[in-house]
């Protein structure tokens, strides 16, 4: 940050608080129970992480020609239709904010090392939320003071994995095998895709504040990529120390490799830091989307006058009513218990909103050269396969969830009046 402006550092924290989550610490033991071969695992997050990279070029590039807050609301406004805009800011706001954060917020809650119910574990997640809603009414500005503070936490947690992994010798070295391709590995390895393409999402963050960063089409392209880098060379560390430290056979099917990883490095101890290391990284994770999802709204309430209300800011600049109503909305989905049932309902209209926007960047600037391609097409694969996967796995769930935004989006005929 410089001085009193939101500047490049911390728009880069931004999209790091956005990015590294509890998918980091839970994937990869999903991931080798299907597929027990630790190279093919580190290539998929390799991959993973090189289509995270397309993106963020695309959308560093849509930042330079269209800057303005509000991420695939604005973009897709701009590149097909209001309409279409309107239905991905609709998404955003339950699928892409309120239930992840509510999901963020209860994993805090969870990792905490004290002997709790599971109503106080609520109770505490709650209170961060609310806690950091007060934070955010000061602004973009003296809350990302804060916000930088624990995504340093977030930073030095993962970091320290990875450097103790390295500085540490296994016991008994864990040899990175290579799996015998055939085409029931190929299936299994582009399902395991999504799982990580999950775990890399948020490299979009700074995009949807660029109506309040000093020169930002400057400043967010670069931020967007370089914390994207940033997460890269963390997430490939990461694994790499843990499937050099912890056997595939104890990996398979463990939620919680993170803990795995820290106990064969530190013992005991080891685990309990890390319960508090997780607890006090997953506050920046529910801050950087406290931070976003009211400058959605806000941008929202710019462009239809019935929804006016939520762009009124306070003394700090900050959009309180929208800022309120994320808040609300996030404790209804905590304590129903619904914000999974929400994710796997309509959560696929997400990477089908970013995909879009993509593709839309490409069509409507396909005649500049210099545009990033080889990385923009092969994350437009890989979200093309998770949306058709998602379609063919679980064909009901997501008709309903496009029914139900259909349904939602019919509001946009009594805005527009």
């Amino acid at each position: 940050m410089q001085g009193k402006r939101f500047g490049w550092l911390s728009a880069t924290f931004l999209v790091i608080a956005n990015m590294i989550g509890t998918g980091i610490y839970t994937t990869t033991g999903f991931i080798v129970a299907d597929l027990p071969a630790g190279m093919a695992v580190l290539f998929l997050w390799f991959l993973g992480g090189l289509a995270a990279l397309g993106g963020g070029l695309a959308y560093a590039e849509l930042a330079k020609r269209y800057p303005r807050s509000g991420g695939e609301y604005h973009f897709l406004t701009l590149l097909y239709h209001p309409f279409v805009g309107y239905l991905a800011g609709l998404v955003s706001l339950v699928a892409g904010f309120a239930a992840p954060i509510a999901a963020s917020a209860y994993a805090f809650g969870a990792y905490l090392p004290l002997p709790l119910s599971d109503l106080q574990r609520k109770i505490a997640a709650f209170g961060l939320v609310l806690g950091l809603g007060g934070v955010h009414l000061l602004g973009l500005t003296r809350s990302a003071r804060i916000q930088n503070a624990f995504v340093l936490i977030k930073l030095l947690l993962l970091a320290g994995l990875v450097a103790g992994g390295m500085a540490i010798t296994p016991g008994s070295p864990q040899e990175l095998s290579c799996p015998r391709w055939s085409w029931d590995t190929l299936q299994v390895a582009a399902v395991a895709l999504i799982f990580i393409s999950y775990a890399y999402s948020g490299w979009n963050a700074a995009a949807y504040i660029m109506s309040e960063v000093p020169e930002a089409t400057r400043v967010v392209p670069r931020a967007i990529v370089t914390g994207t880098l940033v997460v890269i060379a963390l997430y490939v560390g990461f694994n790499y120390v843990l499937l050099r430290h912890v056997p595939v056979s104890e990996l398979a099917g463990q939620v919680a490799v993170g803990r795995l990883l820290a106990q064969k490095l530190w013992g005991e101890g080891g685990d309990i830091l890390f319960g508090w290391g997780v607890s006090l990284a997953l506050v920046s994770s529910v801050s950087a989307m406290l931070m976003i999802a009211p400058r959605v709204l806000s941008v929202m309430g710019e462009d239809y006058p019935r929804l006016q209300a939520l762009s009124v800011r306070n003394t700090y600049g900050a959009p309180f009513l929208a800022l309120g109503l994320i808040v609300a909305l996030a404790g209804v989905f905590l304590f129903s218990a619904a914000f999974d049932a929400v994710m796997n309902y309509i959560g696929f209209t997400l990477s089908l909103s970013a995909g879009l926007t993509v593709a839309g960047f490409f069509i409507r600037h396909r005649t500049e050269k210099g545009l990033p391609w080889d990385l923009g097409l092969l994350y437009l694969v890989l979200t093309i396969w998770m949306v058709a996967n998602n379609l063919w796995e679980r064909p009901w769930e997501s008709l309903a969830g496009l029914l139900t935004v259909g349904v939602l989006g019919s509001s946009y005929l009594w805005l527009r009046k």
